[in-house]
């Protein structure tokens, strides 16, 4: 029998449930599976803080006072034994778990590789420690497990699906970890059933642009509206892969509902058939910006030039430089550098078509972005809904 005719019965644990994707699912988790309840998994230095972080999250979903009553706070911190929990209460938890979705990672790049190993390789230890617990009460428990697709590093060529380890160097801590994290989980397949999902750049949902985490493309949108982009750091025809929050989210529960999708990695990718390139990119930011912020002296931000990343200091005006070595954009653009430079390709044809049978097509990435752009702008990065929403912390 198919998981969906009956829907998903018992308890799911939720990780990341605050996160930019975890705000997206857990909505959407709540609506597909009407029997099920949600334990969400929230740190904080208190349980009074954890519980503010889950309330911003279920108000971002938009949830009911029905759907609210079926998730219960579980305050604890996923990269500690038991996740921080008292054993009776975490053995109790996992005697009523039927489903794990673990969406918590560290997602700051800067990191040096220890604290990125302590985020997201020993999270993923603590998870499958409580997947085998809640294996022994329940024989349909399943984890769902997000990677990222940026696991392939620097290797060159097509990264498939049913490749991890070859050989390749990383950008940083944050692929190194979550390379060795995804390793710890396949080490587990041949007893646990899961599925990996390697989702890559997420931006906001298609239908409105939202998103709760402002990462990535929105850090340098967010230094184009105040003018701090005195030149474009990027490889203009390199094609990020960028791909919608709701995609994603869809993708993951329609796949939860199958049975052959166990033990299999799926790409919840864009593709670089379906991915503009960044003098697209770059042309669609500020092309919103000079209809929608204009500067204090009725000016739009003029659109900078764009210089290959390893071609800056060479090519750019002392005009240009001087501007740059004063700018937030020098130290955004060491973390982002390799990014900017070169693309990377993601194998997820099969993926898309299986999906698209089931009615799930990947949205036109190029739309989704303008209205993530127009979301972002409109929302002050997250500014009207709490201070402090562009921070870069875990999720």
């Amino acid at each position: 029998m198919n998981l969906k005719d009956r829907g998903l019965q018992g308890t799911v644990l939720l990780t990341g449930a605050t996160g930019g994707l975890g705000g997206e699912l857990l909505p959407r988790l709540l609506r597909r599976h009407p029997a099920c309840r949600v334990a969400a998994l929230v740190r904080g230095d208190t349980p009074q803080q954890a519980a503010g972080r889950l309330g911003e999250a279920m108000d971002y979903g938009g949830l009911s006072p029905a759907e609210r009553a079926r998730v219960s706070l579980c305050h604890g911190d996923v990269s500690q034994p038991r996740f921080g929990l008292a054993e009776p209460a975490w053995r109790e938890l996992a005697a009523r778990t039927r489903r794990v979705f673990h969406l918590a990672a560290s997602v700051d790049f800067d990191l040096p590789l220890d604290a990125s190993r302590a985020a997201n390789v020993d999270s993923t230890r603590a998870v499958l420690a409580f997947a085998e617990e809640a294996m022994r009460a329940s024989a349909d428990f399943r984890l769902n497990y997000v990677s990222t697709a940026y696991v392939s590093g620097r290797r060159n060529g097509r990264l498939g699906e049913d490749e991890l380890d070859q050989g390749q160097a990383f950008c940083n801590g944050y692929e190194q970890s979550k390379f060795e994290a995804e390793q710890l989980v396949w080490q587990a397949s041949g007893w646990l059933p899961l599925t990996v999902y390697r989702p890559s750049q997420i931006i906001g949902e298609s239908r409105a642009g939202r998103i709760r985490k402002f990462f990535g493309y929105y850090e340098f949108l967010k230094l184009a509206e105040r003018g701090r982009m005195p030149v474009l750091p990027a490889n203009a025809g390199a094609r990020p892969d960028l791909v919608p929050a709701d995609y994603v989210c869809e993708a993951m529960l329609h796949l939860d509902a199958s049975a052959h999708a166990v033990g299999r990695c799926y790409h919840l990718t864009a593709g670089l058939a379906n991915s503009p390139d960044f003098e697209r990119i770059f042309g669609l930011m500020y092309q919103e910006l000079a209809e929608r912020r204009p500067d204090g002296n009725g000016r739009a931000p003029a659109k900078p030039r764009m210089f290959r990343p390893e071609d800056l200091e060479a090519m750019a005006s002392p005009e240009e430089l001087r501007r740059f070595h004063l700018s937030p954009l020098k130290l955004l653009l060491r973390t982002y550098r390799a990014y900017l430079a070169e693309e990377r390709d993601f194998d997820c044809a099969a993926t898309q078509a299986e999906l698209a049978a089931a009615g799930i097509a990947l949205p036109d990435v190029e739309a989704a972005l303008r209205l993530s752009t127009r979301y972002a702008l409109d929302a002050r990065f997250g500014q009207r809904a709490r201070s402090g929403a562009f921070e870069r912390q875990p999720a």
